[in-house]
């Protein structure tokens, strides 16, 4: 059982695990690999990272999880989420299950866009 399932693998998911991991606590980072800023070529406002492509910014993270032993990523997405505090059971996508006593939610937003012609591909590039 981990101490606590991290739903999302984007900036606040990573830092959470990683945060954790440091206070010795099991954790299970689960990260669809779905990001809000997969469509940016850059990512600003982070300290020492800013401009730096997110792609980029998801694999140093995940470079700074592997000294710690406790934290463990799995690339899939949660499907469901059951039980209670102390006792949650976590489905995943590719068909397995894990346990944890806590859930962080860390799923981010999702950006809706009106139907103009253009827009999807401009998203993330030219208009923000």
């Amino acid at each position: 059982m981990a101490d606590v399932v991290i739903v999302g693998g984007g900036p606040a998911g990573l830092n959470a695990a990683l945060l954790l991991a440091r206070a010795r606590r099991d954790v299970v980072l689960a990260d669809a690999g779905a990001g809000r800023n997969r469509f940016a070529g850059h990512a600003h406002n982070l300290l020492t990272r800013d401009g730096v492509p997110p792609g980029e910014l998801r694999k140093i993270a995940r470079q700074d999880l592997e000294p710690y032993p406790t934290a463990r990523v799995v690339d899939d997405t949660v499907t469901a989420i059951t039980g209670e505090q102390g006792n949650f059971t976590v489905s995943f996508a590719g068909g397995t299950t894990g346990t944890a006593r806590r859930i962080l939610l860390a799923t981010g937003v999702t950006d809706e866009l009106p139907a103009i012609d253009g827009l999807q591909e401009l998203w993330g590039h030219s208009v923000l």
